[in-house]
């Protein structure tokens, strides 16, 4: 059996441990779980949001995908493959076509049954619902900062537009 581990981490640091240490469990998992490992691919993308699917690594997990390189994919968590419902779910529906296995290790979705695919959707809006809250309450302060002219950082435009908004937003 052939395997793909992707792991992903929205902020780049140097050390990369976080992404090091969600390939270390993905392969744990496998040799326990499994006996007959052909090969594992190991898919690492560290400094990429999971709002969208830019993100060099995951495309070619994707190419991949579409060639049979692997039978399995595996990762460490569901918002690991995505933080956006829309591209999660056309990732499984791919996969499926593919006829290639999903599995998170930390969730234990299983995708071969309608239960475990529901749970894994149910997963995913969770994710994608902690995205937009800390976008929104990261814009919001950024607001209430500009507002009381305590700009603690970014580009000078962007001051300049909140400051714009601001002055639109009192008349």
């Amino acid at each position: 059996m052939k395997f793909a581990i992707y792991s992903r981490k929205s902020k780049f640091t140097e050390k990369g441990d976080s992404v090091e240490n969600q390939v270390i469990m993905c392969k744990e998992f496998i040799e326990k779980n499994f006996k007959d490992i052909e090969s594992i691919l190991v898919y690492e993308d560290e400094g990429f949001s999971g709002g969208n699917t830019n993100r060099p690594e995951f495309q070619r997990l994707l190419k991949d995908a579409k060639e049979k390189k692997f039978d399995v994919l595996i990762c460490y968590r569901l918002d690991r493959i995505s933080r956006n419902i829309a591209h999660f779910s056309l990732l499984i529906n791919q996969l499926q076509e593919l006829g290639i296995s999903f599995i998170s290790i930390r969730e234990q979705f299983d995708t071969s049954t309608p239960m475990g695919r529901a749970m894994m959707y149910i997963a995913s809006v969770f994710a994608q619902l902690e995205r937009e809250t800390i976008a929104e309450r990261v814009r919001d302060n950024m607001l209430e900062l500009a507002k009381s002219g305590r700009w603690l950082g970014g580009k000078r435009h962007l001051a300049l537009k909140v400051k714009q908004l601001n002055i639109l937003m009192k008349t």
